[in-house]
């Protein structure tokens, strides 16, 4: 089941602006994990490595995954709010 919740939550993240945007503006790496939790996600960084490298066609390794889930973040989220970088590498980290 992790494996779906990941490829939904990615699917999601491309998807939906509203809940990027909410993402965006988690105040803490716990105030990210609520959301997730709050929307059922639910998946382990492993999970999200399977999904994302899928999605890319490019085999990653978990510093590599890091490193394109916090460039997402920073780029396409939290453009404005650099403090929230800090939080999704938090977030990220504790998965």
């Amino acid at each position: 089941m992790s494996v779906e919740s990941a490829r939904a939550f990615c699917m999601r993240l491309m998807a939906d602006d509203e809940f990027r945007a909410g993402l965006g503006k988690a105040a803490s790496p716990e105030a990210i994990a609520e959301i997730m939790k709050k929307e059922n996600y639910e998946f382990s960084q492993h999970d999200l490595l399977k999904i994302v490298s899928e999605l890319t066609g490019k085999k990653m390794t978990a510093e590599e995954l890091e490193k394109e889930v916090v460039g997402f973040y920073r780029d396409e989220v939290a453009a404005d709010n650099p403090a929230a970088v800090e939080n999704v590498t938090s977030w990220f980290r504790s998965l």
